[in-house]
């Protein structure tokens, strides 16, 4: 099964964020516009795992989280990975002043590495992936379109979900939550 770890925000968060969505559609037709139900922030992503292997990273990721607080933070700004010139992903941004998003990603792959997961080599940066682009684009225009809704959120949990490639998008089940300070 393909495995990933996430911060979910909560629906009204993804609704606002998937009118945002539809508004900009038409302005980049040929992305891959993410559907409001599978707005999350990535974390990790595993790839595939085999069952054997769902028993110790729900281990890893539970101990994780009892480490860490719920973390307030808030939708803000919009911007592109690697550039909005040449971009790859359009996301819109997550505050995170005290770095705790950032501290909570960096425990999650500390946790995982033992168990064969080799850690992102870029830092992670606190976002909610809008869209992808199949060939590198200049979303310069796009980025400074996307008036991203301020919503202010608290994180309560890691969560680890299944993805099941599909068209048009992916489905995401969520296979279990990891409560903050638990």
């Amino acid at each position: 099964m393909r495995l990933f770890v996430a911060f979910d925000p909560p629906e009204d968060v993804k609704a606002a964020l998937g009118a945002l969505v539809e508004h900009l559609r038409p302005s980049a037709p040929d992305a891959k516009w993410v559907p409001p139900q599978n707005v999350h922030a990535t974390i990790s992503f595993l790839g595939e795992v085999g069952d054997e292997r769902a028993g110790p990273i729900r281990d890893a990721l539970r101990s994780t989280a009892a480490r860490y607080g719920p973390v307030p933070t808030a939708t803000t700004g919009a911007g592109a990975f690697p550039s909005p010139r040449r971009a790859r992903v359009l996301w819109a941004g997550l505050d995170d002043p005290l770095g705790a998003l950032v501290e909570i990603a960096r425990g999650v792959a500390a946790a995982l590495e033992p168990l064969g997961f080799d850690p992102e080599r870029r830092a992670w940066t606190p976002h909610l992936t809008l869209a992808r682009f199949r060939v590198p684009a200049n979303a310069a225009s796009l980025v400074d379109e996307a008036v991203v809704p301020r919503r202010a959120f608290v994180f309560e949990d890691l969560v680890l979900f299944r993805s099941r490639l599909a068209r048009p998008a992916p489905v995401y089940e969520l296979l279990d939550r990891f409560p903050f300070g638990a």
